[in-house]
């Protein structure tokens, strides 16, 4: 699952909020609306500011003074009241620790005891408490003609905005899409409004990536187009996510435009490149007018090395993997810190031995022959890895690389450990970096 991306504004200390019963909350919003019904008051924008306050402290209330974000010591200097009950529970592949209270749930990491998601279970009526907030506050704004209560209002707005987003999160966490999709969305105007004047693009992206999820395409283009006209990309893949729409939607036309923009823009997309080739093939046209568009990046940035580790790409998507790895030795040729060429070598490689191997599941049991000479091609691929790799792993400090790096070869020499000392010695190598790391 892609990650969604959060602020860090949201893991600010809370303000402590006292907990009120469910009939004390359910009274001072009646009583504050109460205000905003009077004919006199409701012109006033105090009234819809108190009103506003009400609403997100009976939010805040049922909520509680822990933060998601929070470590375990955090958790525990703040919230000393005791859970009625908890229990273990897996979400999304993690396992959670859940505290459960009257109104909340408290999911903490089971391994970290990192607080992760807060859900309220027991809300104290059908009344969206974050939403009918964020609309007194929009309409005292209107109110506010003088601009007298502007930066109360920015402020109010802001700390709702950073509610919306940590109710999103949890519910992200705890695989709750679609509401989680609401609350990302429903931040979106905390900020872009007359009073803040702001945007959040990172929580048009999470927007974006939500409602792709629960496969309201037409809300996941708004926001994916959103982030393409805020020149918010993410490396290419907004405009991976926004082709695959178009696609979809049959505007074959409008999808290639979207990828050939960026694949000026992110070149070395890997996103952008695989789905730049699946649409040429897909719509029967040449991928190879791909090639096109990165030789004339290159002739603008000659020595830019990431360009020719693009074009790599292209020729390992359109099943040419030699023409592939002269590309990338070339880019490492070109930059020797630039360390995805020389991995893309050995990976490439490796990626060559499974096509081997595949063709070796097929083999007929009766072809010793064949299935002999085929695992000798298997074994050589994986053995011309071993270089690159180690280059790769030497060549950079960037530990992503490294353990990639490290992982691929610890199971290439454990295969090989007992031909040649050399690989047994590798093998206890790269095994004791991956456990100081970590990574084992």
């Amino acid at each position: 699952m892609r990650k969604i991306l959060l602020t860090v504004a949201m893991l600010a200390v809370a303000v402590a909020a006292g907990a009120q019963n469910k009939d004390q909350l359910l009274s001072s919003i009646s009583k504050a609306q109460a205000a905003t019904q009077n004919e006199k008051k409701a012109t006033n924008p105090n009234t819809w500011i108190k009103y506003g306050d009400v609403l997100k402290n009976a939010y805040v209330s049922l909520f509680g003074d822990a933060r998601v974000g929070w470590g375990p010591n955090e958790v525990m200097l703040f919230n000393t009241q005791a859970p009625l009950s908890q229990e273990e529970v897996v979400k999304n592949g993690t396992s959670y620790v859940v505290m459960h209270y009257e109104f909340r749930d408290l999911y903490l990491n089971a391994q970290t005891g990192v607080l992760e998601a807060v859900i309220i279970t027991k809300p104290i009526s059908e009344q969206d408490l974050l939403e009918d907030a964020k609309a007194a506050y929009l309409h005292a704004a209107e109110l506010d003609v003088k601009g007298s209560k502007s930066k109360a209002l920015t402020d109010k707005l802001l700390d709702l905005r950073d509610r919306f987003v940590e109710q999103a999160s949890s519910y992200y966490m705890t695989g709750d899409m679609k509401n989680a999709a609401k609350y990302f969305e429903g931040s979106l105007s905390c900020s872009e409004n007359s009073v803040v004047n702001q945007i959040d693009s990172m929580m048009v992206y999470n927007s974006a990536l939500m409602y792709g999820a629960i496969g309201d395409l037409e809300k996941a283009k708004k926001y994916y187009q959103q982030c393409v006209d805020l020149d918010y990309g993410m490396d290419g893949e907004v405009y991976a996510a926004l082709a695959e729409i178009l696609k979809s939607e049959g505007d074959f036309d409008g999808a290639k435009n979207c990828l050939n923009e960026a694949v000026q823009k992110y070149p070395s997309s890997q996103s952008v490149l695989v789905s730049l080739i699946n649409l040429y093939i897909d719509t029967k046209d040449d991928p190879n007018k791909i090639l096109d568009l990165i030789k004339s990046a290159q002739a603008n940035e000659p020595d830019n090395a990431s360009l020719v580790y693009a074009e790599g790409n292209v020729y390992a998507g359109i099943g040419n993997p030699e023409k592939a790895i002269e590309c990338y030795y070339k880019s490492f040729e070109m930059d020797p810190t630039y360390a995805f060429g020389i991995y893309a070598v050995g990976d490439t490689y490796v990626i060559m031995a499974n096509s081997v191997a595949e063709a070796m599941d097929k083999v007929d049991l009766d072809d010793v022959e064949g299935y002999e000479k085929l695992l000798a091609e298997y074994e050589s691929y994986l053995l011309k890895s071993v270089e690159p790799f180690e280059q790769a792993f030497s060549a950079t400090d960037n530990q992503e690389i490294k353990i990639a790096a490290a992982s691929s070869l610890k199971q290439i020499f454990f295969r090989f450990r007992d031909k040649d000392p050399k690989y047994k010695e590798g093998y206890d190598k790269y095994s004791s970096y991956l456990n100081e790391v970590g990574a084992e």
